[in-house]
């Protein structure tokens, strides 16, 4: 009778046979890509919730350049000076290819007759609608751009 100590493998000690041995590689092989695609998916989606903030932003904020820019203290503004500002204000995010600004210089609603043979007074309003295509960087994310505008409207007080 021999008293030989059994072999003690890893095999043995985990419990795993031998068929099992390349299993967590096949399993990291199906999740990796999943997780990547959703750190990813919400690193995109996060792109598009600032590119629509600022969106709202440079819409409220040329809203404002151009209510002061009058013809009073500041040089007149004109649709490409609006245009120009929001171009040139863009974030780090945004491509000022996809950018379209519309400037009109109206009447307010109680329709001062000052402002209806010349709006670009004081008590006149200015409205500035800013347009952007925001386009997902992942081919899984919605194809083609997605369209977000912001208008503003301010009251010209200078």
């Amino acid at each position: 009778m021999s008293l030989m100590a059994p072999t003690w493998t890893n095999e043995r000690l985990n419990g795993r046979s031998g068929r099992q041995r390349g299993s967590t590689i096949v399993e990291q092989a199906i999740i990796l890509p999943l997780l990547l695609g959703l750190f990813f998916g919400v690193i995109d989606m996060g792109r598009a919730l600032y590119s629509y903030s600022f969106v709202s932003y440079i819409a409220r904020e040329a809203t404002r350049w151009a209510s002061v820019r009058s013809g009073g203290v500041y040089p007149k503004a004109s649709q490409t000076d609006v245009t120009n500002f929001v171009k040139s204000a863009t974030g780090a995010a945004l491509d000022p290819a996809n950018i379209t600004v519309t400037t009109v210089w109206m009447a307010p609603p109680n329709g001062s007759p000052a402002c209806t043979a010349n709006p670009d007074k004081p008590g006149c309003v200015v409205q500035v609608t800013v347009n952007y295509n925001f386009k997902f960087v992942l081919p899984f994310l919605p194809a083609g751009a997605v369209p977000m505008s912001s208008k503003s409207q301010m009251i010209i007080t200078q």
